[in-house]
């Protein structure tokens, strides 16, 4: 039996920010729950950031468990003892946010990092970090084998989108995969920018896709629930939109987005069309904002929802009658596949990964070419048989990624190289 080490500091750090609970969140939790759901490994968690978060994570969604922690004793201590004080106090309370700001700042300037006792590590087959770096304390060691998944590496490819941080940990990401480490990608878009920046043999890096959770994005059929979710959101329930969901930020070329139904609504006189942005603020989201401030005629019939629970996002999906996402570049690109899977026809860019996960389910645009995107959303705007279609063939497309099987593939992997 395979002993896998996995790294869940992600999960730690999505437990008390929803915010954070992006892709890389759902690539962490979901591999997460299929080793430890899994009779084929003995699973085992490690930590180099986030510990007592990560504790909580498990008190709460995971109580009857218990999981063996690789990190040293004294860590595991404090981290028990800070995840205690912490629970004291209700959920996001003032108070709660203020004593674990405390132990933040005081965990930053002690001991920014977790650490293990590298003796007790040869005992274990696999190592495998979701998304930060390999430990430098693992360093040189052929056991256990080291695994890390690279999602993309556009900070590498496209640092004026992204800030210091960004930068800094793509960098340390890359520099930490050694020779006794295997690369894991995460489509073979990615798998090719890793080689082409790196220098890596493609035979060592593995390819598997990620998938949409089937209990949260999943066709809506209950009217009385998709119009609550719509008046939670102020989104008209008279008419129609067009649904974007991403981080505000220029990688996913919203501007074009706004400016292409702008174009849209003006040439074509429509007037019962919106167009609703789902997402968090980003990096150098301002140019956002003033793309909506600066067009009066766009107030009105944009709206802009901030965050979204989980749990509202399917009725989105479904209520939406075409799904726009013409980002510049994608590692994998969730949000199509998560469209498709509630049967929202799709409009994406044709570059980087989205065609391997979009397939012919879509339309795929150039994404800067506006009069091709608003050519799209015209198309889905007056053509309910091709919105049908496509729905149809949005069911089949996303069919083809589970995350079962994303699960058994990492097996398969963890057993061919260790």
């Amino acid at each position: 039996m395979n002993k896998v080490i996995l790294d869940t500091s992600v999960l730690g750090l999505g437990y008390f920010h929803e915010q954070s609970r992006t892709g890389i969140f759902r690539v962490a939790e979901e591999l997460f729950k299929g080793l430890h759901a899994t009779r084929e490994i003995e699973l085992s968690l490690a930590n180099t950031e986030n510990l007592p978060e990560m504790l909580s994570y498990l008190k709460k969604y995971f109580p009857e468990s218990k999981f063996n922690l690789v990190n040293k004793q004294s860590d595991k201590v404090r981290a028990k003892l800070e995840s205690s004080i912490i629970s004291i106090f209700p959920f996001k309370s003032l108070p709660q946010k203020a004593v674990r700001e405390v132990f933040m700042r005081t965990r930053r300037y002690i001991k920014p990092q977790f650490s293990f006792n590298q003796a007790s590590l040869a005992a274990y087959d696999t190592y495998h970090s979701p998304f930060l770096p390999i430990p430098k304390e693992l360093n040189g060691f052929a056991k256990p084998k080291k695994f890390i998944t690279i999602h993309d590496l556009i900070p590498h490819l496209f640092p004026q989108y992204f800030g210091e941080w960004n930068k800094l940990m793509m960098r340390k990401i890359l520099e930490s995969i050694d020779e006794h480490t295997t690369p894991i990608c995460v489509s073979e878009a990615t798998k090719n920018d890793l080689c082409e920046a790196t220098g890596i043999s493609p035979e060592r890096v593995s390819v598997i896709h990620l998938a949409a959770s089937k209990e949260v994005f999943y066709q809506e059929s209950n009217q009385k629930k998709i119009t609550s979710i719509l008046k939670k959101y102020n989104i008209s329930t008279n008419g129609k939109h067009l649904l974007s969901v991403a981080t505000l930020e220029p990688r996913k070329n919203i501007e074009r987005t706004i400016r292409a139904f702008l174009k849209l609504i003006q040439q074509e006189h429509i007037n019962d069309l919106n167009l609703v942005l789902v997402g968090t603020k980003g990096w150098q989201f301002d140019g956002i904002f003033e793309e909506i401030k600066s067009n009066p005629a766009l107030r009105e019939r944009i709206i802009t929802t901030g965050f979204v629970a989980d749990e509202d996002l399917a009725a989105l999906y479904s209520s939406a009658i075409g799904f726009v996402y013409p980002s510049l570049y994608e590692g994998f690109g969730l949000p199509p596949l998560e469209a498709m899977q509630c049967g929202t026809p799709v409009i994406s860019s044709n570059k980087s990964s989205i065609p391997e996960v979009v397939g012919d389910a879509g339309i795929l645009v150039e994404p800067t070419d506006e009069t091709a995107i608003s050519a799209a959303m015209l198309a889905f705007y007056k053509n309910e048989n091709l919105r049908n279609e496509l729905s149809k063939e949005a069911l089949l497309q996303a069919a083809k990624f589970s995350w079962q099987r994303f699960t058994n593939e990492h097996i398969k992997v963890y057993q061919e190289v260790s």
